[in-house]
């Protein structure tokens, strides 16, 4: 590639990232800059700039977490058979087929 010549895809990433750049900044500024008079009849609590700028960020991680192995003991359980609570044999639960 020859210098000062881009790909268009290049180009786009390039510009979609200047532009929300610009956007964090503008809000920023309009958020700093943003008040109510003293005697407005609105409350502020109302106010979509006011709630922005009373809204916490969300914080996220940078870094990805290393796996951690630790070896444990393994606990083989015995099984269990299930008893029957029924008063009849469990060989005899439904009648013969008729033929």
């Amino acid at each position: 590639m020859r210098p000062g010549t881009h790909p268009r895809g290049a180009l786009a990433y390039r510009s979609v990232a200047v532009l929300c750049i610009l956007l964090v900044f503008v809000i920023g500024v309009i958020a700093a800059v943003h008040s109510h008079p003293s005697a407005s009849p609105t409350p502020e609590h109302s106010c979509s700039v006011c709630a922005l700028a009373h809204a916490s960020a969300v914080p996220i991680l940078v870094v990805a977490l290393t796996p951690i192995f630790a070896s444990s003991t393994l606990h083989v359980a015995t099984a269990v058979a299930p008893r029957s609570l029924l008063a009849a044999s469990s060989l005899y639960i439904r009648p013969p087929p008729v033929v």
